[in-house]
């Protein structure tokens, strides 16, 4: 028989552009989708890069185009029922651009992607905020810690019209059973002295890690309320 889990939708009714599922672990944690937006970004830079040193070479003067402006005015006017139908015709290819955009899913990126992201840095957030997610974070890993449930992970999106994260724990339902611990010692076999812990670990060291990670992702930013 099989078993369905239906969990709240946390980013109903959001304009979320990034979303981010964050385990606390780096082996293993990076997507595709990382090295297409860098190359996206290289390739926008080399554009850029082109259309300067092309503008660069041109002999042109202002004053030409100004004369050439001026002259075509009435050429424009004459001819405005062409340009109205040209105007038609690319209003609807920006709308089927748009569609298309909304259409497409956000990927959901690993955490190997949010330091990406962030250049390394902890992405800051006000010390209300901060408290509030430091305090939910503490309770729901202990209490995930206590019923032997690992192998969760917190869910990040990033609202744009409100700037502000929306968070979530998620996939809590995985019990540190039997079977995990084959994978733990079946993974753990393979490692070398020095490597990075593989990511199924014991409840409390997994609960141990998650909460370091979040401190090292997540930090305070002081504004003139914050008391000392």
């Amino acid at each position: 028989m099989e078993q369905v889990a239906v969990m709240q939708n946390i980013f109903f009714g959001r304009k979320i552009s990034k979303i981010f599922d964050l385990k606390g672990s780096l082996r293993g944690r990076f997507t595709r989708q990382g090295n297409v937006e860098k190359e996206k970004k290289s390739s926008k830079k080399k554009n850029k890069h082109y259309r300067r040193s092309k503008s660069d070479n041109t002999t042109s003067d202002s004053d030409s185009f100004s004369s050439c402006d001026e002259d075509d005015d009435d050429t424009l006017s004459t001819s405005s029922g062409g340009i109205e139908k040209d105007e038609k015709a690319t209003s609807n290819n920006a709308d089927k651009g748009e569609k298309a955009e909304k259409s497409e899913s956000i990927s959901t990126l690993l955490d190997g992607d949010f330091l990406e992201f962030t250049n390394g840095r902890p992405l800051p957030l006000t010390d209300r905020a901060k408290a509030v997610f430091h305090m939910s974070i503490l309770n729901d890993t202990l209490f995930l810690s206590i019923i032997n449930v690992l192998d969760y992970s917190i869910l990040v999106g990033i609202d744009e019209e409100k700037m502000e994260l929306v968070v979530g724990i998620i996939d809590f339902m995985r019990q540190y059973d039997i079977l995990k611990q084959m994978e733990r010692v079946g993974k753990s076999l393979p490692m070398v002295v020095g490597s990075e812990a593989p990511t199924i670990i014991q409840p409390p060291l997994y609960k141990a890690r998650f909460t370091n990670a979040m401190e090292r992702y997540f930090m305070t930013v002081p504004s003139k309320w914050t008391t000392i």
